[in-house]
């Protein structure tokens, strides 16, 4: 068999069993990317998934109204923004405490530090609901 240099191979791509490798790339970037996503904070995974979202509706409706690449990539970058933005607005419920002096902090959920006067639930300072505190647990020295 005569090799001629520089030619392409036709197996240059595949993996040892056959498989085509590009989709074996796009297999592991997703998977980096969701196990990337499953430990994030909610703040930061909104803010993620508002991106991805976004920047995937921006190209779409970029590519519908005018075509051509620079329209999607523009359409994209502006979708990716504002879904970011979005994203970050949204924020999950936790739960708040009113110390002494009339400030209001969020903590755990299951946790009440000494003098706490009051405790709520909800989104944020706007949303809150009362709900009843936690018994502190006592502990006691050998």
């Amino acid at each position: 068999m005569i090799d001629i240099v520089g030619a392409p191979d036709k197996y240059a791509n595949t993996l040892p069993w056959g498989a085509d490798m590009r989709g074996f790339i796009v297999a592991v970037c997703a998977a980096i990317l969701l196990s990337g996503c499953a430990s994030m904070p909610d703040q930061q995974r909104n803010t993620l998934i508002g991106i991805g979202v976004g920047a995937g509706v921006g190209a779409l409706v970029g590519s519908a109204v005018v075509g051509g690449p620079s329209a999607v990539a523009v359409g994209a970058v502006i979708g990716g923004a504002t879904g970011g933005v979005i994203g970050s607005m949204i924020k999950p419920e936790a739960c708040y405490i009113l110390n002494r002096r009339g400030e209001l902090w969020q903590v755990p959920c299951g946790y009440k530090p000494a003098g706490t006067q009051a405790c709520f639930y909800g989104r944020g300072p706007g949303a809150l609901e009362p709900v009843e505190c936690p018994q502190r647990k006592r502990h006691r020295g050998p």
